[in-house]
């Protein structure tokens, strides 16, 4: 497809999210923007900042981004803590973005609370900001960019309860889940959504632990083997995320434990792998990619007062091995190379 064709239909698509949600409209007052009027994207400067630099999920995201940026023409500015634990520096990131002036920021925020000071004041001195992946505790944004992650949480449920039925003859089984970080909204939410559907709908799987990673990468691989010894009759494992996801099935790769159900979110290529070769019934996973553009694509059109919905969903795929095997699964495993002519 040409790139122009593309961009076309993108941009359409993006534009029907804005209608659908119309009757929530978010509106951006541009008379309190510097300077307040419309301005042409080619003069625009948009700070991008996402959760953390050390995760292939967030580099997907800035991929997007970035194409979005090259396409509109607009100065693309974006910072990152390392790690998802860094809050402070996240923080400090947004008060560097909001004393540059730029035309708007696209932040996805990695806690609830600390990042609403910056997002109110970002907001109150006229720059727009649009949020994607997770929410803040505030209404003062523009739009909300990401996929529901409390639907998230209840699918991961069914694909575990499937996963038991194939291997056990029955969605039944003691199961645990791991989150790799307390206070993280997106992750939060995935949690409570598990643990609402296990019990509304699953009287036979009971949740026999839930472990938080506490934001470092390698934890998991503890938890999942401490997990395996405490409960030896265990019979199925979620990891809501994509650092718990590789480093489960790492740990499942070491102990040779194909018996399990297990199922994981965000498509890495550790979980991919972790698909093809038995450690993984299923893979939930997000539109990164399509995030990362549409952040930009509505900072343009937020800054120059489009109305937009206040909240769009980015949606949801459920990648299981056939769908590798078909080709079905190529633009959600591997979105470099899928949107690389674009």
């Amino acid at each position: 497809m040409k790139k122009g064709l593309t961009v076309l239909l993108l941009v359409t698509v993006l534009l029907s999210f804005s209608l659908m949600g119309f009757g929530q409209t978010s509106f951006f007052d541009i008379s309190k923007a510097n300077p307040p009027k419309a301005i042409q994207s080619s003069d625009m400067t948009i700070f991008f900042i996402v959760k953390a630099s050390e995760n292939e999920f967030w580099q997907i995201v800035l991929d997007g981004a970035q194409k979005a940026a090259n396409h509109f023409g607009v100065e693309f500015i974006h910072q990152e803590p390392t790690s998802e634990s860094e809050v402070s520096r996240q923080v400090s990131i947004l008060e560097t973005a909001i004393s540059t002036k730029p035309d708007a920021i696209v932040l996805a925020p990695t806690v609830a609370d600390a990042l609403v000071p910056g997002i109110e004041r970002a907001m109150d001195s006229g720059i727009p900001v649009i949020l994607i992946d997770s929410l803040a505790n505030t209404d003062k944004y523009v739009s909300f960019l990401g996929s529901d992650n409390y639907t998230i949480g209840q699918r991961s449920a069914d694909e575990l309860a499937k996963a038991l039925e194939e291997k056990n003859g029955s969605p039944s089984g003691k199961v645990a889940a791991i989150t790799y970080m307390s206070g993280v909204g997106s992750l939060e939410a995935r949690i409570s959504g598990f643990l609402d559907r296990i019990e509304e709908a699953y009287p036979d799987i009971e949740v026999v632990s839930v472990r938080d990673a506490m934001g470092q990468v390698g934890n998991t691989i503890n938890i999942t083997l401490d997990l395996l010894t405490a409960y030896p009759d265990l019979d199925g494992l979620y990891a809501n995320n994509q650092m718990t996801g590789d480093d489960m099935v790492r740990a499942l790769d070491m102990q040779g434990r194909k018996d399990l159900a297990a199922v994981a979110v965000d498509a890495s290529a550790q979980e991919i792998w972790g698909l093809e070769n038995g450690y993984l019934d299923s893979v939930l996973v997000q539109q990164p990619w399509v995030m990362g553009y549409a952040g930009v694509a509505y900072a343009v059109m937020a800054r120059n007062g489009v109305p937009l919905a206040k909240s769009v969903d980015t949606g949801i795929l459920v990648i299981t091995p056939e769908s590798i095997a078909s080709g079905e699964a190529d633009a959600a495993i591997n979105p470099f190379e899928y949107y690389k002519d674009w």
